[in-house]
């Protein structure tokens, strides 16, 4: 018996793959859709494995309680509940022709999980100072402590720090107070700030720059919150200092990786390349900031607040008008729908209320749903997120088999390498790059692609 149940199975698996590789997905995806079909399954199982049923009863009203409970998990991605629905959907309605399955309107289905998922997002949204006090509060701060994170807020949206900023100031503001006794939650000292910051080196084995990330951030809280104007964050144990080189792919390397992308994900691996952008830059890029005419691209507010001009490749002029295209359709349609204009920074929203809507701030990698800005309580259109590319990378790279560790910041870090090795000046590279030191762009002088780094192993001389 559990041999036939076994080659039922096979057959079934069989025959889906068959189905769903002839209506265009990749064999490479298919084990993805088997594992969503599987997750579909248990779920059908345990609640009694109904077999009749359209509209509101039966497996239809199941399968919305399912696709409910992975919209309610905020590490599934909406592509991949795309790809979930698309599972269920080509089993059912396309394979076994279900009369329920045709029955159902899929895509409202799916609209109406991603509504669901904006009003989560608008409810959990750090939108006010009191939501966030509320918020500390829940992770179990005292009233005292909450306040603090309060005030904190406060300081710096009125200081127009950047929202990634002040999430990151904030989280590490907590996790100090939450560090503490009780008795000095309430009104920390720099001393128990020495204790936090070493136990960070000494028991959690923190790197370096991550404990200086809370150094700046429990300085801001004790100067700014505190009323601390010179605290004194040097009389603590220091986490080690490690030295990486950064990982560079050689230019065939870069080649085969660029070969294997493609769609929106490809270009903004070109553009992170071609023109050595961070991956935030690159998300955050608006219309404007392309100047074809003179192949530039403008990054403003980069780190450390410094805007700078780097190059537009040639080769992208084409692709990126092509996606541009696209984009301005997506914006027309915003207008059309009344949705909030994007985002300005600073105080620009204020001082000019309707450049927001224009098509020169409009995003060039803009996300495909509406998000709650946390600090104007509005419905928007923000940027994409970065993970759809970061998963992009990785992919290439194994597909064009570069046993490296391969990240977006390595098309980085290969672009100034690459710079230096065709003879460009390092202060020209370092302008592009936007650091602050030179020693910091000459760490690529030290990763040029010369065999042994320019030195002869002696065994090569016997």
């Amino acid at each position: 018996m559990d041999k036939k149940i076994t080659n039922k199975k096979q057959e079934f698996h069989r025959r889906y793959t068959h189905y769903v590789v002839g209506r265009g997905v990749s064999e490479k995806v298919v084990p993805y859709y088997w594992h969503y079909l599987e997750g579909w399954g248990a779920h059908l199982r345990q609640s009694g494995n109904p077999t009749t049923g359209g509209g509101g009863g039966g497996k239809a009203a199941v399968f919305r309680e399912w696709l409910k409970k992975l919209g309610g998990n905020p590490r599934w991605e909406d592509w991949q509940l795309r790809q979930a629905l698309d599972a269920v959907r080509s089993a059912h309605e396309g394979l076994l022709h279900e009369v329920w399955a045709s029955e159902l309107d899929w895509g409202a289905e799916l609209e109406g999980v991603f509504k669901q998922r904006e009003l989560m997002e608008l409810e959990n949204s750090p939108q006010d100072v009191s939501k966030v006090v509320e918020l500390a509060l829940g992770k179990g701060l005292l009233p005292e402590a909450a306040g603090l994170i309060g005030r904190l807020t406060e300081s710096l949206r009125g200081r127009h720090y950047a929202y990634r900023t002040e999430q990151t100031y904030r989280g590490w503001a907590e996790r100090f107070l939450l560090s503490c006794d009780e008795s000095c939650r309430a009104r920390p000292t720099v001393r128990d700030a020495w204790s936090f910051l070493e136990g960070l080196a000494v028991v959690h084995h923190v790197t370096r720059s991550t404990q200086a990330q809370a150094v700046n951030a429990l300085s801001y809280f004790f100067r700014h919150v505190l009323g601390d104007e010179h605290p004194d964050f040097s009389n603590f144990k220091k986490a080690r200092m490690s030295k990486k080189v950064p990982v560079v792919l050689g230019q065939d390397e870069v080649g085969r990786l660029l070969a294997g992308s493609r769609g929106v994900t490809g270009l903004m691996m070109r553009l992170m390349y071609g023109s050595g952008i961070r991956l935030m830059e690159c998300m955050r890029l608006r219309v404007k900031d392309l100047d074809f005419a003179n192949r530039l691209v403008i990054v403003r507010d980069g780190k450390g607040g410094k805007d700078r001009r780097t190059p537009l490749p040639e080769s992208l002029e084409v692709l990126l008008k092509g996606h541009l295209h696209n984009v301005r359709e997506l914006y027309e349609k915003d207008r059309s729908s009344g949705v909030a204009g994007v985002m300005l920074p600073g105080a620009l929203d204020r001082k000019y209320p309707q450049a927001g809507m224009e098509w020169g701030w409009f995003w060039i990698f803009p996300s495909a749903r509406l998000s709650t800005d946390p600090r104007a309580n509005l419905i928007r259109r923000h940027h994409a997120g970065g993970n759809a590319v970061q998963k992009a990378v990785k992919v290439s790279a194994r597909e064009a088999g570069i046993d490296k560790k391969v990240t977006c910041h390595v098309l980085r870090h290969s672009f100034a390498t690459h710079l230096l090795e065709a003879g460009r000046d390092i202060r020209t590279v370092q302008e592009l790059l936007g650091h602050s030191d030179v020693k910091t762009t000459e760490i690529y002088t030290h990763v040029m692609n010369r065999p042994g780094g320019g030195v002869t192993s002696p065994l090569d001389e016997l």
